[in-house]
Protein backbone atom coordinates (compact mmCIF):
# COMPACT_ATOMS: atom_id res chain seq x y z
CA UNK A 1 0.00 0.00 0.00
CA UNK A 2 3.03 2.55 0.97
CA UNK A 3 4.75 1.24 -2.10
CA UNK A 4 1.58 2.39 -4.07
CA UNK A 5 1.27 5.46 -2.67
CA UNK A 6 4.51 6.74 -3.19
CA UNK A 7 4.37 5.91 -6.82
CA UNK A 8 1.25 8.02 -7.18
CA UNK A 9 2.62 10.83 -5.52
CA UNK A 10 5.87 10.89 -7.38
CA UNK A 11 4.18 10.51 -10.68
CA UNK A 12 1.85 13.58 -9.60
CA UNK A 13 4.51 15.52 -8.45
CA UNK A 14 5.99 14.62 -12.33
CA UNK A 15 2.96 15.60 -13.85
CA UNK A 16 3.50 18.66 -12.16
CA UNK A 17 6.33 20.04 -13.35
CA UNK A 18 5.49 18.53 -16.67
CA UNK A 19 2.99 20.93 -17.06
CA UNK A 20 4.76 23.76 -15.42
CA UNK A 21 7.30 23.35 -17.91
CA UNK A 22 5.06 23.30 -20.87
CA UNK A 23 3.62 26.66 -19.47
CA UNK A 24 7.02 28.21 -19.40
CA UNK A 25 7.86 27.39 -22.84
CA UNK A 26 4.23 29.14 -23.70
CA UNK A 27 5.10 31.70 -22.34
CA UNK A 28 8.37 32.24 -23.48
CA UNK A 29 6.97 31.23 -27.43
CA UNK A 30 4.23 34.46 -26.49
CA UNK A 31 6.98 36.53 -25.92
CA UNK A 32 6.47 36.19 -22.39
CA UNK A 33 10.22 35.67 -21.41
CA UNK A 34 11.14 39.18 -19.90
CA UNK A 35 8.39 39.10 -17.48
CA UNK A 36 9.84 35.06 -16.77
CA UNK A 37 13.12 37.26 -16.51
CA UNK A 38 12.07 39.82 -14.27
CA UNK A 39 15.42 41.30 -13.23
CA UNK A 40 16.53 43.22 -9.69
CA UNK A 41 17.86 46.61 -11.07
CA UNK A 42 20.16 48.83 -9.27
CA UNK A 43 19.90 52.65 -9.76
CA UNK A 44 20.42 55.99 -7.52
CA UNK A 45 17.50 58.38 -6.82
CA UNK A 46 17.40 62.42 -6.80
CA UNK A 47 18.78 62.11 -3.06
CA UNK A 48 21.57 60.13 -3.78
CA UNK A 49 20.34 56.73 -2.24
CA UNK A 50 20.40 53.75 -3.75
CA UNK A 51 16.94 51.65 -5.16
CA UNK A 52 17.38 48.32 -5.35
CA UNK A 53 14.00 47.01 -7.02
CA UNK A 54 13.04 43.75 -8.04
CA UNK A 55 10.82 43.50 -11.00
CA UNK A 56 9.31 40.11 -10.57
CA UNK A 57 5.73 39.47 -9.04
CA UNK A 58 4.63 36.97 -6.74
CA UNK A 59 2.89 35.20 -9.47
CA UNK A 60 5.04 34.63 -12.38
CA UNK A 61 8.15 34.36 -10.35
CA UNK A 62 7.08 31.75 -7.17
CA UNK A 63 4.30 29.89 -8.81
CA UNK A 64 4.86 29.78 -12.41
CA UNK A 65 8.50 30.07 -12.12
CA UNK A 66 8.86 28.77 -8.60
CA UNK A 67 11.81 29.83 -5.93
CA UNK A 68 14.37 27.55 -7.80
CA UNK A 69 14.47 29.14 -10.64
CA UNK A 70 13.49 33.02 -9.74
CA UNK A 71 16.32 33.47 -6.99
CA UNK A 72 19.56 33.60 -9.15
CA UNK A 73 18.27 36.22 -11.22
CA UNK A 74 20.29 39.11 -13.59
CA UNK A 75 21.12 42.27 -11.73
CA UNK A 76 20.92 45.61 -13.77
CA UNK A 77 23.11 48.37 -12.36
CA UNK A 78 22.24 51.15 -14.09
CA UNK A 79 24.71 53.80 -15.41
CA UNK A 80 23.70 56.91 -12.48
CA UNK A 81 24.97 54.24 -9.70
CA UNK A 82 27.95 56.12 -8.51
CA UNK A 83 29.59 54.23 -5.38
CA UNK A 84 32.55 55.33 -3.34
CA UNK A 85 35.29 52.42 -3.37
CA UNK A 86 36.00 53.73 -0.08
CA UNK A 87 32.46 52.62 1.19
CA UNK A 88 32.86 49.37 3.34
CA UNK A 89 29.17 50.07 4.99
CA UNK A 90 25.82 49.61 3.83
CA UNK A 91 22.42 49.90 5.45
CA UNK A 92 19.15 49.08 3.26
CA UNK A 93 15.49 49.37 4.46
CA UNK A 94 12.93 47.99 2.98
CA UNK A 95 8.88 47.25 3.48
CA UNK A 96 6.42 44.81 4.26
CA UNK A 97 2.99 43.39 2.45
CA UNK A 98 0.63 45.81 -0.18
CA UNK A 99 3.34 48.42 0.24
CA UNK A 100 6.52 49.89 -1.76
CA UNK A 101 9.66 51.28 -1.39
CA UNK A 102 10.47 53.58 -3.84
CA UNK A 103 8.30 57.07 -3.22
CA UNK A 104 7.36 55.57 0.47
CA UNK A 105 8.37 55.34 3.72
CA UNK A 106 11.57 53.24 2.92
CA UNK A 107 13.28 55.81 0.89
CA UNK A 108 12.42 58.15 3.41
CA UNK A 109 14.35 56.42 6.18
CA UNK A 110 17.20 55.57 3.87
CA UNK A 111 17.31 59.43 2.96
CA UNK A 112 17.31 60.51 6.51
CA UNK A 113 19.85 57.83 7.55
CA UNK A 114 22.26 59.39 4.43
CA UNK A 115 22.29 62.41 6.04
CA UNK A 116 23.55 61.55 9.12
CA UNK A 117 26.42 59.45 7.58
CA UNK A 118 29.46 60.02 6.13
CA UNK A 119 28.66 59.28 2.38
CA UNK A 120 32.26 57.72 1.58
CA UNK A 121 32.20 55.27 4.33
CA UNK A 122 28.10 54.20 3.94
CA UNK A 123 25.68 53.08 1.37
CA UNK A 124 22.44 54.06 2.38
CA UNK A 125 19.41 52.91 -0.15
CA UNK A 126 16.28 50.74 -0.21
CA UNK A 127 14.46 48.26 -2.02
CA UNK A 128 11.41 47.57 -3.59
CA UNK A 129 9.97 44.53 -3.82
CA UNK A 130 6.10 45.71 -4.22
CA UNK A 131 5.14 42.87 -6.83
CA UNK A 132 5.82 40.21 -4.41
CA UNK A 133 4.62 42.15 -1.41
CA UNK A 134 0.85 43.03 -3.88
CA UNK A 135 -0.79 39.88 -3.07
CA UNK A 136 -4.02 38.98 -1.27
CA UNK A 137 -2.86 36.86 1.26
CA UNK A 138 -0.20 38.21 3.98
CA UNK A 139 1.17 34.80 4.59
CA UNK A 140 1.98 35.14 0.15
CA UNK A 141 4.05 38.45 0.34
CA UNK A 142 6.06 36.27 3.80
CA UNK A 143 6.87 33.37 1.22
CA UNK A 144 7.74 35.55 -1.49
CA UNK A 145 10.47 37.64 0.82
CA UNK A 146 11.44 34.46 2.16
CA UNK A 147 11.30 32.25 -0.99
CA UNK A 148 12.87 34.91 -3.65
CA UNK A 149 12.87 38.96 -2.19
CA UNK A 150 15.80 37.60 0.12
CA UNK A 151 17.43 35.84 -2.13
CA UNK A 152 17.54 38.68 -5.20
CA UNK A 153 18.42 41.31 -2.30
CA UNK A 154 21.45 39.51 -1.15
CA UNK A 155 22.70 38.79 -4.58
CA UNK A 156 22.18 42.83 -5.50
CA UNK A 157 23.98 43.79 -2.44
CA UNK A 158 26.93 41.41 -3.62
CA UNK A 159 27.27 42.72 -7.01
CA UNK A 160 27.42 46.09 -5.65
CA UNK A 161 30.93 46.04 -6.42
CA UNK A 162 32.15 46.53 -2.38
CA UNK A 163 33.04 43.79 0.34
CA UNK A 164 31.38 45.17 3.20
CA UNK A 165 32.07 44.90 6.25
CA UNK A 166 29.25 45.57 7.85
CA UNK A 167 25.13 45.53 6.93
CA UNK A 168 22.53 47.35 8.44
CA UNK A 169 19.35 45.62 7.12
CA UNK A 170 15.47 46.90 8.29
CA UNK A 171 12.89 46.19 7.13
CA UNK A 172 8.76 46.40 8.57
CA UNK A 173 6.28 43.34 8.56
CA UNK A 174 6.54 40.57 6.00
CA UNK A 175 9.68 42.10 4.54
CA UNK A 176 11.51 41.16 7.70
CA UNK A 177 11.75 37.63 6.03
CA UNK A 178 13.31 38.86 3.39
CA UNK A 179 16.09 40.44 5.01
CA UNK A 180 16.28 37.74 7.42
CA UNK A 181 17.01 35.25 4.11
CA UNK A 182 19.75 38.16 2.82
CA UNK A 183 21.44 38.55 5.70
CA UNK A 184 22.22 34.83 5.76
CA UNK A 185 23.09 34.49 2.13
CA UNK A 186 25.56 37.71 2.60
CA UNK A 187 27.50 36.91 5.71
CA UNK A 188 28.34 33.03 4.23
CA UNK A 189 29.14 35.17 1.31
CA UNK A 190 31.56 37.96 2.56
CA UNK A 191 31.32 37.44 6.25
CA UNK A 192 30.46 40.70 7.10
CA UNK A 193 28.82 41.80 10.61
CA UNK A 194 25.35 41.96 10.44
CA UNK A 195 22.55 44.45 11.99
CA UNK A 196 18.79 43.33 11.20
CA UNK A 197 16.49 45.66 12.60
CA UNK A 198 13.08 43.85 12.73
CA UNK A 199 10.16 46.40 12.56
CA UNK A 200 6.47 44.71 13.72
CA UNK A 201 8.07 41.38 12.22
CA UNK A 202 4.67 39.33 10.63
CA UNK A 203 5.03 35.71 11.64
CA UNK A 204 2.23 33.28 9.63
CA UNK A 205 0.70 30.39 11.52
CA UNK A 206 2.57 27.77 12.18
CA UNK A 207 5.90 29.50 10.91
CA UNK A 208 8.76 28.99 13.23
CA UNK A 209 9.61 32.48 14.50
CA UNK A 210 13.07 31.39 16.11
CA UNK A 211 14.54 31.24 12.51
CA UNK A 212 14.00 35.28 12.10
CA UNK A 213 17.45 36.48 13.21
CA UNK A 214 19.16 33.41 13.89
CA UNK A 215 22.55 34.08 12.19
CA UNK A 216 26.11 33.14 13.05
CA UNK A 217 27.75 36.82 12.01
CA UNK A 218 28.60 38.39 14.79
CA UNK A 219 26.21 41.49 14.92
CA UNK A 220 22.81 42.25 16.64
CA UNK A 221 19.37 41.94 15.67
CA UNK A 222 16.37 44.24 17.43
CA UNK A 223 12.69 44.08 16.78
CA UNK A 224 10.55 46.77 17.65
CA UNK A 225 6.43 45.97 17.89
CA UNK A 226 3.15 47.51 18.75
CA UNK A 227 0.32 45.43 20.16
CA UNK A 228 -1.96 46.40 17.30
CA UNK A 229 -4.56 44.63 15.55
CA UNK A 230 -2.63 41.96 13.79
CA UNK A 231 -2.60 40.75 17.34
CA UNK A 232 -0.05 37.89 18.15
CA UNK A 233 0.93 37.68 14.09
CA UNK A 234 3.38 40.72 14.95
CA UNK A 235 3.84 41.59 18.91
CA UNK A 236 6.03 38.65 19.56
CA UNK A 237 9.47 38.53 21.77
CA UNK A 238 11.40 36.65 18.90
CA UNK A 239 14.19 34.30 20.36
CA UNK A 240 16.35 35.67 17.99
CA UNK A 241 16.02 39.46 18.64
CA UNK A 242 16.54 41.76 21.50
CA UNK A 243 12.80 42.93 21.98
CA UNK A 244 11.33 46.16 21.96
CA UNK A 245 7.77 46.98 22.80
CA UNK A 246 6.49 50.63 21.80
CA UNK A 247 2.45 49.87 22.22
CA UNK A 248 2.44 52.58 24.77
CA UNK A 249 3.54 55.22 23.09
CA UNK A 250 1.28 54.34 19.93
CA UNK A 251 -1.79 56.25 19.49
CA UNK A 252 -4.89 55.80 21.08
CA UNK A 253 -5.83 53.18 18.41
CA UNK A 254 -2.80 51.30 17.44
CA UNK A 255 -1.25 50.69 14.30
CA UNK A 256 0.48 48.28 12.43
CA UNK A 257 2.70 50.94 10.48
CA UNK A 258 3.77 53.10 13.68
CA UNK A 259 6.78 51.33 14.20
CA UNK A 260 8.63 52.53 10.90
CA UNK A 261 7.18 56.02 11.26
CA UNK A 262 8.52 55.58 14.82
CA UNK A 263 12.20 54.57 13.48
CA UNK A 264 12.17 57.24 10.87
CA UNK A 265 11.29 60.31 13.73
CA UNK A 266 14.63 58.21 15.77
CA UNK A 267 16.83 58.84 13.20
CA UNK A 268 15.33 62.78 11.87
CA UNK A 269 14.78 63.47 15.13
CA UNK A 270 10.88 64.11 14.61
CA UNK A 271 7.92 62.52 13.02
CA UNK A 272 7.17 63.44 9.25
CA UNK A 273 4.73 66.27 8.34
CA UNK A 274 2.54 63.77 7.07
CA UNK A 275 2.66 61.54 10.17
CA UNK A 276 -0.24 61.35 12.39
CA UNK A 277 2.09 61.88 15.34
CA UNK A 278 4.04 64.67 13.81
CA UNK A 279 3.41 67.01 16.54
CA UNK A 280 4.74 64.72 19.34
CA UNK A 281 7.57 64.04 21.08
CA UNK A 282 9.96 61.52 20.39
CA UNK A 283 10.60 58.64 23.21
CA UNK A 284 13.34 56.53 22.53
CA UNK A 285 14.88 55.81 26.12
CA UNK A 286 13.66 53.25 28.47
CA UNK A 287 16.34 52.06 31.70
CA UNK A 288 18.84 55.11 30.40
CA UNK A 289 19.36 53.93 27.14
CA UNK A 290 18.36 55.39 23.80
CA UNK A 291 16.70 52.75 21.14
CA UNK A 292 15.71 53.06 17.53
CA UNK A 293 18.68 54.84 15.18
CA UNK A 294 20.90 55.16 18.30
CA UNK A 295 21.31 51.40 18.76
CA UNK A 296 23.19 51.53 15.13
CA UNK A 297 26.59 51.72 13.97
CA UNK A 298 25.33 54.48 12.04
CA UNK A 299 25.11 56.28 15.16
CA UNK A 300 28.78 55.78 16.42
CA UNK A 301 30.93 52.95 17.68
CA UNK A 302 30.44 53.33 21.19
CA UNK A 303 26.48 53.05 21.01
CA UNK A 304 27.32 49.76 18.69
CA UNK A 305 29.00 48.28 21.17
CA UNK A 306 26.45 48.94 24.09
CA UNK A 307 24.16 47.35 21.35
CA UNK A 308 26.68 44.10 21.24
CA UNK A 309 26.15 43.69 24.63
CA UNK A 310 22.50 43.46 25.21
CA UNK A 311 20.58 39.97 25.22
CA UNK A 312 18.36 38.71 22.92
CA UNK A 313 15.56 36.22 22.92
CA UNK A 314 14.07 37.87 26.34
CA UNK A 315 11.02 39.93 27.64
CA UNK A 316 10.27 43.34 25.53
CA UNK A 317 11.77 46.42 27.12
CA UNK A 318 8.67 48.81 27.39
CA UNK A 319 9.18 52.31 26.23
CA UNK A 320 7.43 54.88 28.04
CA UNK A 321 6.05 58.71 27.87
CA UNK A 322 7.93 60.38 30.95
CA UNK A 323 5.84 61.12 33.42
CA UNK A 324 5.12 65.14 33.95
CA UNK A 325 6.25 66.57 36.97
Amino acid sequence: MFLVAGTLVFETACAQIGARQKLIEFLRSADMGAKLDAPVRISANDSGVVCITDEGDFITQHVVMQPELSAGVEVIKESNLRIPPSCTKAVIVTHGWIDKGGGSWPADIAVAISQRVDPNEWVCGFFDWAGGAAVVSPVDAAKYARDIAGARLAKAILELGVKFKHVHLIAHSAGCWAIDDAAKKIAARIGAVIHLTFLDAYVPPFWNQSELGKIEAAGWVEHYYTKDFTLAATHIDLAGAHNVDVTSIDGLVKDHKFPYRWYYATVAGSYRPTDREKDRKVVTKSGGLDYGFERSREAGQRNWQKSLALKRGQKAVLLRKSKKK
